[in-house]
């Protein structure tokens, strides 16, 4: 059986800066460690400290047997029973910036970080990204193992079957364009074993109604969202949130085509244009909504400073249950 492996380097590593790289692990023949200490043929024992530090290392997917470069971190003292958070990149999928800006708040959380490093080559464009490789270059529907989406269950699967979590779920954050990953992915996997989800900043986003077409919508989708598959949707513990700042209508990478402007003008906007899309779709047909919606206090479009707003929402959600915000019943200033 082809598994993950991911093994840290001993080094533990705060910063890029004026540091060398994290040594790539080894690519084991069996399981994927989260840990360099554990032996290769048994899995980590409940309670059993894994090792500190930064690492990467390579996951070969099952079913397609692509291969996908798994960027972690591990606080000191992490053992099975410590949250996992899953990470999605922007634009640039610069996996290892995204982990290095969740270290300080992974220290002072406990939390085990995962960033995985989707490839274009294998997952090509926004197509292949940010709309989860739903479909071939000739449109055709691809099987759901070979969605982007699918990617994040299966990581966690082998995480657990090597015994380095015995948690259920995982924590799932994404930025800019990984949010557009993740709240697509919430959209369409809304089974996924994600325990709660802080979605950032998207440039644009698939509002959950068929009054748009798809990606706008899910008018004529690539595969069809069932109402149960909706009302499974609104049920998650998502927050929606943004930069308070991030309301730069002319950013580079903001898509200003006809339908991307009808959410909005930038992504302030457009993020509370999703949030009440949502809220008033379940309303509108009774169904529970579990979702909130909070900007980031002088935030723009920082990856940095929001990741610190979400590892604290995280923390907050790991005590209570709950994201520690009230959503406001206007939409914010802009």
């Amino acid at each position: 059986m082809t598994t993950i492996t991911i093994a840290t380097s001993p080094a533990r590593v705060k910063s890029t800066v004026g540091v060398k790289k994290p040594v790539r692990a080894k690519k084991w023949p069996t399981r994927l460690l989260l840990t360099s200490s554990i032996m290769l043929a048994t899995s980590a024992m409940a309670g059993e400290v894994l090792s500190t530090g930064s690492g990467v290392s390579t996951f070969t997917l099952p079913d397609t047997q692509r291969q996908i470069d798994v960027y972690h971190y591990a606080p000191e003292g992490a053992d099975a029973q410590t949250p996992i958070v899953f990470v999605l990149t922007g634009l640039r999928r610069n996996a290892d910036e995204y982990r290095d800006a969740w270290i300080e708040a992974a220290d002072q959380y406990n939390f085990n970080i995962v960033v995985p490093r989707f490839s274009p080559e294998d997952y090509p464009g926004v197509a292949g990204y940010n709309l989860g490789n739903l479909t071939t270059a000739e449109g055709e529907v691809n099987p759901t193992e070979e969605w982007s989406y699918s990617v994040i269950d299966t990581l966690y699967s082998d995480l657990q079957e090597s015994g380095q979590t015995e948690r259920d779920s995982y924590y799932l954050f994404g930025h800019s364009a990984g949010c557009q990953f993740v709240h697509r992915m919430m959209t369409f996997m809304p089974d996924s074993q994600a325990q709660a989800t802080i979605c950032s900043a998207a440039g644009w986003w698939t509002l959950p109604d068929t009054d748009n077409e798809w990606p706008y919508g899910l008018a004529n989708a690539p595969t069809e969202v069932s109402h149960d598959e909706q009302q499974a949707l609104f049920e998650k513990n998502l927050l929606v949130t943004v930069g308070d700042k991030d309301t730069d209508p002319w950013h580079q990478y903001l898509r200003r085509n006809y339908q991307a402007m009808a959410q909005g003008n930038h992504r302030v906007e457009r993020a509370w244009v999703y949030y009440k899309t949502a809220e008033q779709k379940a309303n509108r047909f009774g169904l529970d909504f579990n979702w909130a919606f909070q900007t980031v206090p002088d935030t723009g479009h920082d990856n940095a400073k929001v990741a610190s707003f979400a590892a604290a929402q995280f923390d907050a959600f790991e005590r209570t249950g709950a994201f520690d915000v009230t959503t406001p019943d206007t939409a914010p200033d802009s």
